[in-house]
């Protein structure tokens, strides 16, 4: 009886996890959209997410009690910096594409990670995959293109945007993994951490570009928002929550579902998210571009299965850009999973460097905080809009 109730429970439990999963990353999106359409600013919207996952893991780490990580500086400076300044040039990149192009479209683009990731690991890892992985990247190939050549709010330049965003996760993929399998730090931490470093790399150029533009007044255009507006910066806060709840769903699900169980809710999210966007945005569509949306993420499918099969079947120890691995701790990079199978509670000695990168109390913590506060000042002491 109490086994039947467990089950129950673990059932409901995921159910919710479920719903709640599809529902912020539904929304998550649409708000993004919204946002960039009536205030065109990437590089804010980028920089405050950025900063509210350094913000919103806080209270995380302290209501799952999540020790503090201690990283060498070996892995500090050869892996978590470089990883953050490409995760810099990433975020920003997605928010252009979202700003330019559909989110249908942009979804649809997305679907070519395991592309990019199966380019890194040949490339980087000098890694060679399995027949089933390659021809299962055909779909995903075909899909895509035929999603762009039927894009009826095609645009290059969001194309190129997306494109450069998810090429960029994929190769972080590969450098993640290898700080998560050589460290004990917590995926959640990792995230939090090359987050905080990435807004710091992020707002002098936010000061150049958008800074000093809302502090001077923005020239606006006929029918534009002014980005003095306070619904810009509710705006703002609801993209940064709905952006960290979105990996924080993912991270439980991660937790409590097989890899190919992940991945075929992953899929049907990705469906899920299309589908919502084209209801509620209503983005023109046609049935080919339809067609190739479904076939691109049915490639994603087929490809995470091939992974599946040819992990089962390997003796040897696992490639290093295995993503699809269950049981495991996993980490977000703008809602790619890295997984951990090696992760102890354990803290090893803390240094100078440790203590001022890893530390909730001290600098840099702070300076993510001074960061949020200072994009606030400008968006509401800045001088008026000129009309």
């Amino acid at each position: 009886m109490d086994q039947f109730s467990t089950l129950n429970s673990f059932t409901l439990q995921v159910a919710v996890t479920f719903i709640a999963w599809y529902f912020v990353s539904s929304a998550s999106s649409i708000v993004n959209k919204i946002t960039l359409q009536s205030y065109p600013y990437p590089v804010t919207v980028a920089l405050m997410s950025l900063c509210y996952v350094e913000l919103c893991s806080v209270p995380v780490f302290r209501l799952w009690r999540i020790k503090q990580p201690s990283i060498s500086n070996y892995y500090l400076i050869y892996y978590i910096i470089p990883i953050s300044f490409g995760k810099v040039i990433a975020v920003v990149s997605a928010y252009v594409s979202v700003w330019r192009v559909s989110v249908s479209y942009v979804q649809t683009v997305k679907a070519t990670m395991p592309l990019f990731a199966v380019f890194s690991a040949r490339i980087i890892l000098k890694e060679r995959q399995s027949k089933h992985v390659y021809l299962s990247l055909i779909p995903i190939i075909i899909g895509v293109a035929i999603a762009t050549f039927t894009e009826l709010s095609f645009d290059l330049g969001g194309l190129l945007s997306a494109l450069l965003s998810t090429g960029i996760y994929a190769m972080l993929n590969v450098f993640v993994k290898k700080v998560l399998e050589g460290t004990d730090i917590h995926p959640l931490h990792l995230l939090a951490l090359n987050s905080r470093i990435a807004a710091i790399l992020l707002f002098p150029v936010w000061c150049l570009r958008d800074g000093l533009l809302f502090w001077r007044g923005v020239e606006l255009t006929k029918n534009q928002s002014s980005p003095h507006e306070p619904t810009f910066v509710v705006f703002l806060l609801l993209s940064g929550t709905l952006s960290f709840l979105q990996n924080l769903c993912a991270f439980i699900l991660i937790h409590r579902l097989s890899a190919l169980s992940y991945a075929v809710a992953n899929a049907a999210k990705r469906i899920t998210v299309i589908s919502a966007s084209l209801i509620t945005l209503r983005n023109p569509v046609t049935p080919a571009n339809v067609f190739g949306m479904f076939l691109s993420i049915f490639g994603v499918f087929l490809y995470n299965r091939a992974k599946q099969c040819e992990k089962k079947c390997r003796v040897l120890p696992k490639s290093q850009t295995e993503l699809t691995i269950s049981n495991t701790s996993s980490v977000f990079l703008n809602g790619s999973a890295i997984y951990n199978d090696r992760l102890t509670p354990e803290i090893p000695s803390i240094d100078l460097v440790q203590m001022i990168c890893c530390c909730p109390k001290l600098f840099l913590r702070w300076a993510v905080v001074a960061i949020f506060v200072a994009v606030l000042i400008c968006l509401f002491a800045g001088h008026p809009d000129i009309r």
